[in-house]
């Protein structure tokens, strides 16, 4: 009994941690236009990044692009990508939204899980093995990478692709699934896979785009394993209300967690504004004792997002659902202070304000791009009565005018404090 609920509790925590998300497949475009590209990425809001593609070749090599990225388990991409490994760790280095980072093996067209077959089925995947070597090798160099995603649209063997995600498992690397048919594979590699290792597929992506557009998401529920669903950008294409209106009724109907988008390759669409939009519809757990609510519309309209004491870049306001430059009033709690940056990770110029209610922005209205929020110390502001002006009228605690000087004790004038000596 003690086992199966320990098992239990492990079930929980690790679908809690991929629900309410929101996520991007990425393509060499974040290569080739580096660094705005990495920068968007980090500023944009989406909660994870699936960096595509990672091919396994017949001897094991791992390529991307036509390049080698790791090959006799030694990682050799610096030698094409001296700044890919600085640029990873980046997407996961504040100021940013994005949270979690994995890779993408497979897709259309693509053999690699043929080559994976016949690997393990020749080797294995003991740590002698090429596909050993050459993974840990990514490992090593990329950290920051958590999980594989599966994309297998070709091989559907499901004893060698479970022994290739235990392996993976083993070196560190959980599994996200993203089928867009062959329902019983996918089942049966999820199912197999978790009962080797709880936990180790932590969540399904399922295709409802391409081959998939006419997939339902209530088919592809696999017990407790939370359920993201994606449409391709370029299936709605500027046409952002569409996509969410779909998410939403995925979201309301579907048992829905997340939602994910095929695939940022390009220049062509505003990210921020679309994970913003995203995360609206599946928004995080909200702060058990916020002190400030941000509304996208003047009056307290629009989206409301309410938040606890601490600093938000761009991507960690846009993982709550507000954009950068899209706040216009606010509700602040007496007692604290929110000072906003006109850009995304709390540099340049900036404007503060204390507790209180702020049905308008005033000059300040569509420019905050990142915060910080912040209790006032009690001793802030105080001064001794000599510091005030002679005219000066000074109140005590209970707002009364006092003369001055007077008897010693702190009195109030204003937001200030003043102290008789």
């Amino acid at each position: 009994m003690s086992k199966l609920i320990a098992t239990l509790l492990i079930t929980l925590l690790w679908a809690a941690d991929m629900a309410a998300q929101s996520g991007i497949y990425v393509g060499g475009h974040i290569r080739r236009e580096r660094p705005n590209t990495v920068t968007k990425l980090k500023n944009s809001g989406f909660t994870y990044a699936i960096l595509f593609n990672v091919n396994v070749e017949t001897d094991g090599t791992l390529t991307t692009d036509g390049e080698t990225i790791c090959k006799d388990g030694v990682y050799v991409f610096a030698n094409k990508q001296p700044h890919y490994v600085e640029d990873v760790e980046a997407l996961k280095t504040w100021p940013t939204g994005i949270q979690r980072l994995e890779i993408c093996i497979g897709g259309w067209g693509n053999e690699s899980y043929y080559r994976i077959k016949d690997l393990i089925n020749a080797q294995g995947t003991g740590s002698n093995t090429i596909l050993y070597k050459n993974f840990k090798a990514l490992k090593e160099a990329l950290p920051w990478v958590e999980a594989v995603n599966n994309d297998d649209e070709h091989c559907y063997d499901v004893s060698t692709a479970v022994k290739f995600h235990s392996m993976m498992y083993e070196l560190g690397y959980k599994t996200t699934v993203a089928p867009y048919m062959n329902k019983s594979f996918w089942q049966n590699l999820v199912s197999q896979l978790n009962n080797k290792h709880t936990g180790a597929c932590d969540c399904v992506l399922i295709q409802c785009y391409g081959g998939g557009a006419y997939n339902n998401p209530n088919d592809w529920h696999f017990g407790n394993i939370p359920l993201h669903a994606g449409r391709e950008n370029y299936q709605d294409g500027s046409n952002l209300t569409a996509c969410i209106e779909k998410m939403q009724s995925w979201h309301d109907n579907n048992n829905v967690t997340g939602g994910f988008l095929w695939v940022y390759n390009d220049e062509t669409w505003d990210l921020n504004k679309w994970a913003s939009a995203i995360n609206r519809v599946f928004p995080p757990k909200q702060n058990e004792e916020p002190v400030v609510t941000l509304y996208s519309r003047n009056s307290y309209g629009g989206y409301a997002v309410s938040l606890a004491p601490g600093t938000y870049c761009a991507g960690e306001l846009s993982n709550h659902g507000i954009g950068m430059k899209e706040v216009m009033s606010m509700k602040l709690a007496e007692g604290y202070r929110l000072t906003a940056y006109q850009e995304a990770d709390l540099t340049g110029t900036s404007n503060s304000w204390t507790g209180g209610d702020y049905p308008r922005l005033a000059a300040w209205t569509l420019r905050i791009s990142s915060l910080k929020i912040e209790k006032i110390d009690d001793t802030e502001g105080i001064k001794t009565v000599s510091q005030a002006s002679k005219d000066d009228t000074v109140f005590n605690l209970q707002g009364q005018p006092v003369q001055q000087p007077h008897r010693k004790g702190i009195y109030v004038k204003g937001q200030h404090k003043f102290t008789v000596k």
